[in-house]
């Protein structure tokens, strides 16, 4: 409830100038605010810090709508180059 609480209290959680950011689908957040409310806390977010986190976030809690959850910290989408499309076709974007 604490993690509704801070989401619905407009503070500004994409915090651009924060830098743990992970892309889940296609889609970047800034997981920052967001660390100290994940059961594994630190740690486990580290894991998909700057990268696609999507095939983690799968293996552990394909249920869990982190849309809704995380849509406060929402950056934007991401971004490839269609030369680079071929390096990221593995991952589920």
């Amino acid at each position: 409830m604490d993690w509704i609480r801070l989401t619905k209290s407009r503070k500004d959680l994409i915090g651009l100038k924060d830098n743990c950011w992970i892309c889940i689908r296609g889609f970047v957040y800034n997981v920052s605010p967001y660390m100290e409310y994940h059961p594994g806390r630190e740690d486990e977010l580290m894991r998909a810090a700057g990268s696609h986190g999507s095939e983690l976030f799968d293996q552990v809690h394909r249920w869990v709508n982190y849309e809704s959850m995380l849509k406060e910290c929402l950056v934007g989408r991401m971004a490839v180059k269609p030369a680079l499309w071929n390096s990221f076709k593995s991952f589920d974007l």
